[in-house]
Formats: C-alpha cells, structure tokens, sequence
C-alpha cells in the first residue's frame, strides 16, 4: 500500500447516487429507485497502478454516444475534479486497447517494448436465466421468446455466448459458442424445470472448463448462483456481459424486501469478474416488490434494469444499443485527495449533462496519510 497518496477501490456499493451523476433518464432507462438502506455495502482494494474505469454512454434510448474525448468526461472526488487523460472506445467489431503508454517502464537499455497482444474482437456474453412455474413469471419468460433471436441476432458475429439457468439450483445449459441456434435451444431449455446437459471442459476457452458444477448444485438461491457465475467468468481476461432474464432479487421481509446475505458476495464476484449486469424483468406486471433487487445488481456493475411486459421489442433494441460498446477512462490518480480519513465514491458525468447518461460499475476512493 503506498502511504500519502490516494488509492482507488472497487467499491460493491450498491447505489446509483454513489456510482454516476447522470442526466434525468426517460423510462427505458433504469430508474432512480435505490434498494433497500439495510442492504450490505462493501469495498475490495485494488492496486493504485490501475487508473482505468468503464463506463458506457448511452443517450434516452440506450444508444451509446460516440467520439467521446476526455474533456467530455468530469469524474469527481468530494469536489476535486481528477483528470480524465484518456479514453478509449472498445466495441464487439474492435480488439480491446493496449495498456496504456504511461503504464510502460521502459530503460536507456532497453532497445524496444514489446506491447501485449489486444484481445481478438468479439465479446463474452453469458445468458442468465431465471426459471420459475409461477403464472406471472413463466408467462412473460414466454412472451420475451418470441424477441429472444432479435437479441442473439444483434450480437456481433464474433461474440462467444453461454447460457446458466437457475431453478432449484444452477444449471449450465450451454458453453461459451458462436452457434446462435444452440444458444436459442438452451435459452428455451433454461426457462423450464429439467435435467442440465452434461458439458465437458473443452479447452481453456471452454466456460465449463471454470464453472464449479458442486458450487452450482449446492446454490440455494439466484444470489448464490449469480456468484458461482460470476467465479466461473474471473478467470476470462476483459469485460463481460451478462444478460439477465428473471423476475428477482431478494426477499419480502417485515419492512418490504430485504437483500439476502448471499447479495453482497455476488456483486463482489461480478465486479472482480469485471462483469456488467443488463437486466431484462419478465415478470408479468407494470410493477413490484422484487424489481428492486434486480435494479440493484444492475446499477451496482454497471448495467441497466428494463422492464418487458408491455414493449418488449423496445427493451431487447434499447438493451442491444447499450451493450454494442463501452468506454475505458484512463485516470491520473496523483490527483486524488490525499488527506488521511478523506473517503468517498467517484462520480462520474457527462460535461454536458444533458447529453445522457453514464453507467459504470461504483469506484471508492480513500485517502491515506
């Protein structure tokens, strides 16, 4: 730990307040509502080397706002506004940035640095799905397949798809593929009650190959098996997308919902696993009670929470917008407080505030002496 500096954490704060400020957002964004004040809040340490935060930029209908520079950006610290030195745009039809050059050490010996390869373009998209028999539920994971190949038909050919499904325990229905007609069948498959496959590892590419099936047996609860995903997907360098089909998160106590104990351990694993959440509710219903917990997962990675029971066709094309790309913010974290016993979360906002809104996994800051 250096002392007299100020260090970034990953924080799995679960508030948007704490992780944005943003423009007002129209109804197919995820709205302002936040979970519950008795939710657990936690911070993780990373290393002070890594200065660099995604976010994503999207516009009233989800759409990602492009050429973005870094004065566009204002990312806050209490009130000190830390300097954005870089931004990098990384999309499915694009390989992933280098490291940045700050980050190079290089000697008066050394004749030439070799930079790491970029990753090959293409992303890793895992499908949840959360099966239920309930009337309201089974009926709108039915209603949302007949959008489903809308979906799987504006990712980028070269994205690797998985699907887990979740019912009495966790299920993984398929491996990471580029075959849309298999991850379709196993999409159908996880939204009813049956036996899994039997998947063997095939190779280091292979999600099976990471994906603990004794964890996944034992998993007693979507949280649960949210962080025995989120375990599976660490060891896969670069961002992630998961979808989520379900109906929600926690559970109905004597005040309302309550987040059950195994909510904060997930949101852990998905931001160590660097893992954003989109949330499609399928729950038959304008509104209710569970819907809480499934924004709070969403805007605790960096996602976004969509309802589908009335215009589900306008939910898959608003998600289909947002996911399609993401900024890389590289910071100068010399510039952060640097008084003992400063703490805080980083804001992050568009300078023209107007212009949309920006979502990104919570940063804390903390200043030591």
């Amino acid at each position: 730990m250096l002392r007299g500096v100020a260090v970034l954490l990953v924080s799995g704060f679960l508030g948007l307040g704490a992780a944005a400020r943003s423009a007002p957002s129209s109804p197919q964004l995820p709205s302002a509502t936040q979970p519950p004040e008795t939710q657990p809040q936690f911070e993780g340490e990373i290393d002070v080397s890594l200065s660099t935060i995604v976010v994503r930029a999207v516009d009233t209908w989800g759409v990602p706002i492009l050429n973005l520079r870094p004065e566009d950006f204002r990312v806050w610290a209490g009130k000190r506004e830390i300097p954005v030195v870089a931004v990098d745009w990384v999309s499915g039809e694009e390989p992933a940035p280098a490291a940045p050059a700050a980050a190079q050490e290089t000697t008066e010996e050394a004749e030439e640095v070799t930079a790491p390869a970029p990753r090959p373009a293409g992303r890793l998209v895992i499908f949840f799905v959360q099966a239920d028999l309930n009337p309201t539920r089974i009926s709108g994971q039915l209603r949302l397949r007949l959008h489903t190949r809308e979906l799987l038909d504006g990712l980028h050919p070269e994205d690797r798809m998985a699907v887990v499904s979740y019912d009495s325990h966790l299920k993984l229905r398929q491996d990471f593929t580029r075959d849309r007609d298999a991850v379709y069948a196993a999409l159908d498959q996880g939204m009813l009650w049956g036996e899994e496959p039997d998947i063997a590892p095939d190779g280091p590419e292979s999600f099976a190959g990471h994906f603990d099936f004794a964890a996944a047996r034992r998993a007693a609860s979507p949280e649960r098996a949210l962080e025995v995903t989120a375990k599976a997907l660490e060891p896969f360098p670069g961002e992630k997308t998961m979808i989520f089909l379900g109906w929600g998160l926690g559970r109905f106590g004597g005040g309302g919902v309550d987040m059950v104990p195994a909510f904060a351990p997930a949101v852990r694993a998905l931001a160590a696993a660097r893992t954003s959440v989109f949330v499609l509710d399928v729950t038959s219903a304008d509104g209710h009670s569970l819907e809480v917990g499934l924004q709070g997962v969403a805007d605790a990675t960096g996602g976004l929470y969509l309802k589908t029971f009335r215009l589900p066709n306008l939910a898959i094309h608003t998600l289909s917008q947002a996911i399609s790309g993401y900024y890389v913010l590289t910071l100068d974290p010399s510039q952060l407080p640097e008084k003992a016993g400063r703490a805080g979360h980083l804001e992050i906002e568009l300078r023209d505030g107007g212009r949309g809104t920006v979502l990104a996994r919570p940063v804390a800051w903390r200043g030591e002496g």
